[in-house]
């Protein structure tokens, strides 16, 4: 579910009505109502959400208006610009190989040359 932070554009894309928001991480959410039931896609770029979610709801809900889409577009691009990307957390650092120790019962004898 959606939080309401994050709602960015909400409206009816034909028929079907649509609400799109942009979670703090950049991940695009998308909800929308259909006959069969209460649909939700997360994305995580604008053309993966074109490809997956508008095409779909321009096939379905009989939308022909190219200016629709090009508002929840321009509306995704710019709340992902006033959200920043999460940093990278900087993993803890270890040895390249470390020597596990065991148990003197399972330690193999030493090699003979």
């Amino acid at each position: 579910m959606m939080e309401t932070n994050e709602l960015v554009w909400q409206g009816r894309v034909g028929t079907i009505p649509l609400r799109v928001g942009v979670a703090h991480a950049g991940r695009i959410i998308a909800e929308w109502d259909t006959p069969q039931g209460s649909r939700q896609k997360i994305t995580g770029s604008t053309e993966e959400f074109e490809r997956s979610v508008l095409l779909q709801l321009l096939l379905s809900g009989g939308e022909t208006d190219v200016s629709t889409t090009e508002e929840i577009t321009r509306a995704i691009t710019e709340a992902q610009a006033e959200r920043p990307r999460p940093t990278a957390v900087q993993p803890e650092r270890r040895r390249k190989n470390p020597k596990q120790r065991q148990h003197r019962r399972s330690r193999r004898p030493p090699r003979r040359r």
